[in-house]
């Protein structure tokens, strides 16, 4: 049921993968029409959505979206692999239409594992007060963020403009 990391015990459910099936109920309220899923593949892509993802061998990937201007964009557990985040950011946001939602969810700090220093996988790990204030920085508004959940995740949403 549970396993112990570093001294603090997490569920057994961390290590399945999938962490988009937490929040995809509470996407559905945000992501509506064309849309893309920046790291979703099969069945851990947003429904509905275009999964934009590296291991699909296609040519698009973070910083290189498809061109047009789409309905949302959904992204989980994908940002803190990505080199240069800020830039990603500002390129997805072009891809959105006027009053778009960017929809993220991302690992919380609180989860020793996910941190960079023990999964080199991750190159960056974010706050939800800072990736707020990176958003309205970036232009987006009526932003909301979580708390941490019980997948040790926070969500964040913004609309482009």
């Amino acid at each position: 049921m549970t396993y112990e990391y570093k001294g603090k015990l997490y569920p057994n459910y961390l290590k399945n993968g999938n962490a988009c099936s937490h929040v995809f109920p509470f996407a559905k309220h945000f992501c509506r029409g064309d849309g893309l899923d920046i790291g979703g593949t099969g069945e851990w892509c947003f429904p509905g959505a275009t999964a934009i993802n590296t291991d699909q061998g296609n040519q698009f990937e973070a910083m290189n979206l498809p061109d047009g201007k789409y309905d949302y964009i959904f992204s989980s557990h994908t940002l803190e692999h990505v080199a240069d985040y800020i830039s990603a950011l500002e390129h997805w946001k072009t891809r959105l239409k006027f009053g778009a939602p960017l929809f993220m969810y991302l690992p919380h700090p609180d989860m020793e594992y996910w941190r960079p220093q023990n999964n080199r996988k991750h190159v960056h790990l974010f706050h939800p007060e800072d990736m707020t204030k990176t958003l309205a920085d970036l232009g987006f508004r009526q932003i909301l963020c979580s708390g941490r959940d019980l997948y040790w995740s926070f969500a964040i949403v913004g609309l482009n403009g």
